[in-house]
């Protein structure tokens, strides 16, 4: 075999350079693990235990990887790692000053001991120098693909994540590399120079730094693949799970101005998802645990679920939960109001563990502008995802284990406004004859007596109310047009397939209403207390854990109900008896009291995660006794058709499980993001499409590494 020249000096000179290093007065010494003892991993909920220091080093860079942060595993060392090059830069120079007994003492935790790959006699130990600061490093080979990933990475999150402008994302690229072309100037200065006093020629040095220069990975990856920023959403698309927006014309508007909706493909997304180790491992839990029981802990528990055909006929299948919305990226009451109002439809599988749904693993299914909405119609903006969602009930999608996997709609979450529109009823719910979508009650019925229900929505109602409004100027039974998901085999609207919003009509329609009533009463009229003193014991109580976060505000008099939002009514409702209840004068006695006691059990059993067929019938004849005693207490303030729709609650528990399962309130913070994005952006000129193209990197960045951790196993202690 034939050597280059030129390759051959160069090899001689780092090779008589690390000669060089290795006669350097200092002992020479590498750690390996004693045959008779286990190191044992001390990262949270692992303890794997391995006999060489190799597997061992080698299972903490999985920890790593995977994001976890690692602590270092060496004695009288408090440092901890979350980066893969620093980890494996550190465990390689461990100090190795001091005797040999000193060295065994600083080794690995419990257990761990060093010894030389060779004998004792065999050892190659120079005599100690005054040099003891110094380190001996054992190089590693850098893994070049995994430096280039990780470097994309940190593009990537400063693009989806920390939500930086292009342009200046490309302004740290170029400066960065600018302070690591002079380090790295001065770095081959003074290798040179080490070279020279060495006796190596100066063509060798150069030929040296040439290599180095040559050999820069950061440079190469910043000048080639990474240096613009349409090579790095090349590079994003191509090295993680990106799936890209596809953006479908919708035609021209009443200005003769084309429209557009982003729709992000549903089977792809899908499939995109369970690359993901931890969204099998809680696919496999979810569906291990589904049967029959006498306590609904989720939707898999309502009779929804357990009476589809899909799920009953297929073993391998996918729940779909999807959430629609329309939201303001700018201030609602300024000058722009409406004008960039923006309807989202997100997605989320019920195959994962419940207080798993509301994380980072929440699916943009759909971009579009409000007004396009209204004018284009429901069938057109929906029309591709209805398809989509067809060809999953029909050919299923295939996804990483090979298996087929057939889907539905379970549920289709959402607000009152929202819900009305999707399901084709009449959206003006507060005045028109037939307000509910869960029975056919009628306006003057529910006056009458507002304790009754109407006759069960069906699909055969519907159907008919269908063909009866067809061609007529007004709805039949407050159904306007039939909605185009009842085209799908498995879902339709009054199966029933559209769940209550508890944010909208608990927390911030009943509760915020009635209770504002109450205290208005026990000030007014039974003078046990005043605002003041109220708003004070408010303001100063002390809230802890996540009601710190939700503090109640302070009680308006003047106001009609609370202006605080769903959260902070639900505390101050929990909290209202601590902070009043002393104030109280024959609470047992006092019916609007009473009322108040009853609200808060009620809200309690109907936000459990876990309730039971005995609980559900209990909270029939609660939410009936409460209803009564607030009509019989305040005849001059009547119920509202949120009242009714609270009175359906037990029966929809029975359907869909505990409803705190599929509330909004947690969708909705994924508005947060999006708000966010225009503000820093400041790009409105086709925002759906600028917000699409932000999120789906966001969601390539998180399924780089884990959407969930490892389930905590608990175990019965033994005495």
């Amino acid at each position: 075999m034939f050597v280059d020249e030129k390759e051959l000096t160069i090899r001689q000179v780092f090779q008589n350079f690390s000669m060089f290093k290795c006669h350097t007065n200092k002992r020479v010494v590498r750690p390996t693990l004693s045959g008779v003892v286990e190191l044992t991993c001390h990262v949270d909920f692992c303890s794997a235990k391995y006999e060489t220091l190799t597997a061992f080093y080698s299972h903490l860079k999985t920890h790593i990887r995977e994001g976890k942060t690692v602590a270092c595993p060496y004695k009288h060392c408090s440092k901890s790692f979350t980066v893969l090059s620093i980890f494996i830069s550190l465990m390689s120079r461990k100090d190795k000053n001091g005797a040999e007994e000193n060295l065994v003492e600083s080794v690995v935790n419990p257990g761990v001991s060093h010894e030389s790959e060779q004998d004792q006699s065999d050892m190659q130990i120079d005599p100690p120098s005054d040099a003891g600061d110094e380190q001996e490093i054992y190089p590693e080979i850098a893994d070049e693909s995994q430096f280039f990933k990780n470097l994309a990475l940190f593009y990537l999150k400063l693009q989806a994540k920390c939500l930086l402008p292009s342009s200046v994302i490309q302004t740290i690229i170029e400066d960065f590399q600018e302070i690591h072309d002079i380090s790295q100037l001065h770095l081959l200065f003074k290798l040179k120079e080490k070279l020279i006093t060495l006796g190596i020629s100066e063509t060798d040095t150069n030929n040296v730094s040439e290599v180095m220069k040559t050999e820069d990975l950061f440079r190469t990856c910043n000048t080639q693949p990474l240096k613009t920023n349409q090579k790095r959403k090349t590079v994003f698309k191509n090295s993680f799970n990106y799936v890209e927006p596809v953006q479908i014309c919708l035609g021209q508007n009443e200005a003769g101005k084309e429209c557009f909706v982003q729709y992000v493909p549903i089977k792809q997304t899908i499939n995109s998802l369970f690359h993901c180790q931890s969204v099998q491992e809680q696919y496999k839990q979810v569906h291990s645990s589904i049967g029959p029981k006498d306590i609904l802990k989720d939707v898999w528990d309502g009779k929804n679920m357990a009476e589809n055909v899909l799920y009953q006929t297929e073993s391998s299948s996918l729940s779909l939960i999807l959430y629609q919305d329309a939201f303001e990226v700018v201030n609602p009451l300024g000058s722009g109001k409406k004008k960039h109002k923006i309807l989202a439809v997100y997605l989320t599988l019920a195959d994962l563990m419940p207080h798993n749904r509301s994380t980072d693993q929440t699916q943009l299914v759909l971009l579009c502008k409000g007004h396009d909405f209204k004018y284009f119609g429901q069938d057109l903006i929906m029309g591709t995802l209805v398809n989509d969602l067809k060809d999953l009930e029909l050919n299923g999608v295939t996804l990483s284990d090979g298996k087929v996997y057939k889907g539905t709609l379970c549920a289709i979450a959402g607000d009152n406004l929202g819900s009305y529109n999707i399901g084709g009823f009449v959206e003006n719910f507060s005045r028109s004859s037939h307000f509910c979508r869960y029975c056919d009650i009628s306006r003057e019925a529910f006056h009458a007596d507002p304790l009754i229900q109407g006759t069960k929505r069906t699909v055969q109602s519907y159907s008919d109310h269908v063909q009866s409004s067809e061609g007529q100027s007004t709805s039949s039974g407050g159904v306007k047009f039939d909605s185009v998901f009842n085209t799908l085999k498995y879902f339709h609207v009054c199966q029933p397939g559209l769940p209550p919003c508890l944010g909208h009509n608990l927390f911030e329609g009943i509760v915020s209403s009635d209770l504002a009533l109450y205290i208005n009463h026990l000030v007014k009229v039974d003078e046990m207390f005043n605002y003041l003193g109220l708003n004070w014991r408010i303001n100063h109580f002390k809230y802890l854990g996540r009601d710190a976060n939700d503090k109640p505000c302070a009680v308006n008099p003047e106001g009609g109900k609370f202006g605080g939002h769903a959260v902070q009514n639900w505390c101050l409702l929990r909290m209202l008896p601590v902070l009043i209840g002393d104030k109280v004068k024959n609470p047992g006695d006092n019916e609007v009291w009473q009322l108040v006691l009853q609200l808060r059990e009620v809200v309690d059993l109907i936000c459990a995660p876990a309730i039971s067929n005995g609980q559900i019938a209990y909270l029939r004849v609660l939410i009936g006794e409460y209803l009564h005693c607030r009509m019989q207490t305040f005849p001059d303030n009547p119920l509202k058709p949120k009242h009714h729709y609270v009175s359906h609650y037990p029966e929809l528990i029975i359907q869909f499980g505990p409803l705190i399962r599929v509330w909004t309130l947690r969708f909705e913070c994924k508005h947060t993001y999006f708000k966010q994005c225009l503000r820093k952006l400041r790009n409105f000129k086709n925002p759906c499409s600028t917000l699409a193209e932000r999120h789906q990197p966001l969601q390539a960045f998180l399924s780089a590494g884990t959407f969930f951790p490892p389930a905590v196993s608990v175990e019965r202690g033994t005495q």
